[in-house]
C-alpha cells in the first residue's frame, strides 16, 4: 500500500495517510469541498489507525453527535479489473498472446499454479438450462428425432412433461402449435437426435419451439422438487463448442490471440470436468457456473481452439481443477485457490481501470442504513496496487451500521470489481497533497501533469500547467463510461476530451452529467 507525507499548513500537522477512506463528514447541507466543510465547522481531524490501513474520524470537545451526510454527496469509486479476478484474467491471456507471443501452455502455467496438464477421457455432461426453468420441453428437429422409443418426423415438435418417479408425458404435433399426432407416457424423459454421435451437422441439432435455438446432443426434463427443469446432455468437446465463443472473443483470433482462445477451451474444459451442480445436471448454462449458448453461437475460430487442445485439461493431485476465470483482473489477480500473481497482460483490458460516481444516498440505500454516516474499507487482501482489492467494509447510517465483503459490496454498488479505493466528490481518489502545492507522484515527465501526446496533456500546457488557474492535478486521466473520451482532475476545474468536442475545460458539475451516478 503505498504511502505519502503530507501536512496541514494550519498547525502544520504532518501524517501518513494510507489509502483507506471513510466516506462521509458531519453535514446536512449539500455538497461542498471537504476543506471547507472541515474549517466552517471549526473541526480538528483526529487520526486513528487500524490493522489494515489509516482511517479519518472528526472529533470536537463536545460529546460525539453522528450526523448524516447529505444525500446528494458524490463519491468517486475508482479500481480495476472486471470479474471476481480468480484464476485467469481473459483479457490479460490475449494480452500475452497478442503482445508478447505466449503460448496457450505459458498462459495456463502462469495464472493456475500448482497445476500440470492431464488428459480427460471422452466425456459427457449435462447442462441445465436455466433460462427454461419450469416450462415444458418443446423441441423439433429438420431431420425428425426420436422419444419414447419411437421415431419423429421432420418439423414435428415433441412437448414433454416430466412426471414424479422421473418419466415424462409426450405429446407430438405436427409443427409446434399443430394438431395432436400421438401421445405417449415414457420413463425415458429425453428428446434425442437422429445420431447421438458427436459433432453432427446443424441439420441433427434439436430446437426449441421457442426463440428457434439449436442444442447439440439431446434435451430432456425433471423435476427438482416441483419444479420443471430442461437439461442438455451432450459430449464435453460439442458442449465447448457453445462455451469458448461467448466467454471469449473470437475475434481475438484475427489480431493474434488465437492462443488466449485456446486457453480459455482449456479452462473452461477443467472447470466443467470438475463441476457437480445437482442430481440431474452437473453443472449450469449462466454466470452462476460458465456461460453455454448452443450451437447457434458456435464461431469456426473458437471451434478451432477447442479441437486443437482437445482433452486437455488442468490437473492437481490427479483430479480436474475448477479453473475459474474473469473478464481482467486489473493487472494482479485475487489469489485462493490459486497462488495471486501480477498480470502484466491486463494492460489490453478496456476494464483495467475503471471509475464511478455514487451519492451518499446511493450508498446508504444499497446497504440499507438509513441516512449515510460512514463508508469504510476496513480490511484488503494486500495484492497489487492501492492495498489491493477489498475483503471487508463497514458502513454506519441513521438505521444501524452493517459490516460486508468486499465481494458482497461490489455487488451492492454494482462495481466492476471489488478491487476499488474511494475519494469524496467527483474526481478520482489519491493521495493528497499540500493544498497549492503540486503533488510530484502525478508527474508523467519533468513537468507535473503533463503525458507527452495526450491532448489534454497538451492542452493543460498551453493554459500554463501547474501555474494555470487549473492549479495541480489532483489524478491521472481517466477513461470516460463506454470509453467515450478521457478526463482529469485538477485542482480547480477538469479537462474534459472526446474526439467531437477535442480538449475542453469544464466544471466538475458538468463533469458529473458524463460520468453515471449507478454502479458499472
Amino acid at each position: 500500500m503505498s504511502k505519502t507525507e503530507f501536512g496541514i499548513r494550519a498547525g502544520r500537522t504532518a501524517w501518513t495517510r494510507r489509502r483507506r477512506y471513510i466516506a462521509g463528514r458531519p453535514v446536512r447541507r449539500g455538497w461542498t469541498s471537504s476543506v471547507a466543510r472541515v474549517s466552517a465547522l471549526g473541526i480538528a481531524p483526529l487520526l486513528v489507525v487500524g490493522a489494515a490501513g489509516m482511517a479519518v474520524h472528526l472529533r470536537s470537545a463536545e460529546p460525539e453527535i453522528r450526523e448524516s451526510v447529505a444525500s446528494d454527496t458524490p463519491f468517486t469509486l475508482s479500481g480495476h479489473g472486471n470479474g471476481h479476478g480468480r484464476g485467469m484474467g481473459q483479457w490479460g491471456a490475449y494480452g500475452y498472446a497478442k503482445d508478447q507471443g505466449w503460448a496457450a501452455e505459458r498462459i495456463l502455467a502462469h495464472y493456475y499454479g500448482g497445476t500440470t496438464l492431464g488428459t480427460l477421457a471422452d466425456a459427457q455432461i449435462s447442462v441445465r438450462l436455466q433460462g427454461r426453468d419450469d416450462q415444458t420441453l418443446d423441441v423439433y428437429s429438420a431431420v425428425g428425432a426420436v422419444v419414447a422409443g419411437k421415431p419423429v418426423g421432420p418439423g414435428e415438435a415433441v412437448h414433454l412433461t416430466p412426471t414424479a418417479g422421473g418419466g415424462a408425458n409426450v405429446v407430438v404435433t405436427r409443427g409446434c402449435a399443430g394438431e395432436v399426432l400421438w401421445q405417449d407416457v415414457t420413463d425415458h424423459p429425453w428428446v434425442d437426435p437422429v445420431d447421438l454421435g458427436p459433432d453432427r451437422p446443424p441439420n441433427e441439432h434439436l430446437t426449441f419451439c421457442a426463440g428457434d435455438t439449436p442444442y447439440r446432443g439431446a434435451l430432456g426434463v425433471a423435476l427438482d422438487g416441483a419444479a420443471v427443469r430442461t437439461v442438455n446432455v451432450l459430449g464435453m468437446e460439442d458442449y465447448l463448442l457453445g462455451v469458448v465463443p461467448v466467454e471469449a472473443k473470437a475475434e481475438w483470433t484475427d489480431t493474434g490471440g488465437a492462443e488466449a482462445l485456446r486457453a480459455q477451451a482449456v479452462a473452461a474444459r477443467s472447470y466443467a470436468a470438475a463441476e457437480s451442480r445437482e442430481a440431474y445436471a452437473r453443472t449450469c448454462d449462466t454466470q452462476s457456473c460458465q456461460v453455454y449458448g448452443g450451437s447457434a453461437v458456435e464461431d469456426p475460430r473458437t471451434t478451432d481452439a477447442v479441437r486443437s487442445t482437445q482433452g486437455m485439461i488442468l490437473v492437481k493431485d490427479n483430479k480436474a481443477v475448477a479453473a475459474e476465470f474473469s473478464s481482467s483482473t486489473g493487472g494482479f489477480t485475487a489469489g485462493g485457490e490459486f497462488p495471486a500473481v501480477e498480470d502484466q497482460g491486463d494492460t489490453a483490458s478496456p476494464h483495467h481501470d475503471w471509475a464511478v460516481t455514487l451519492t451518499a444516498g446511493d450508498i446508504a440505500t444499497a446497504f440499507g442504513v438509513g441516512e449515510l454516516h460512514t463508508f469504510e474499507v476496513v480490511t484488503r487482501n494486500n495484492f497489487g496496487v492501492d492495498g489491493g482489492r477489498v475483503t471487508g467494509v463497514k458502513v454506519v447510517g441513521s438505521a444501524g451500521t452493517t459490516e460486508a465483503t468486499g465481494a458482497q459490496a461490489r455487488a451492492k454498488l454494482k462495481l466492476k470489481s471489488d478491487w476499488f479505493t474511494v475519494g469524496e466528490g467527483v474526481g478520482i481518489p489519491g493521495e493528497p497533497s499540500v493544498p497549492g502545492e503540486p503533488d510530484p507522484s502525478l508527474a508523467d515527465d519533468d513537468t507535473v501533469g503533463t503525458n507527452p501526446g495526450s491532448p489534454i496533456a497538451e492542452k493543460y500546457k498551453e493554459l500554463g500547467g501547474v501555474n494555470s488557474t487549473l492549479g495541480a492535478p489532483v489524478g491521472p486521466e481517466m477513461m470516460l463510461p463506454s470509453e467515450a473520451g478521457k478526463f482529469r482532475m485538477y485542482q480547480n476545474g477538469t479537462i474534459i476530451w472526446t474526439e467531437k468536442l477535442g480538449a475542453q475545460v469544464i466544471d466538475a458539475s458538468v463533469l458529473r452529467d458524463w460520468i453515471p451516478t449507478g454502479g458499472s
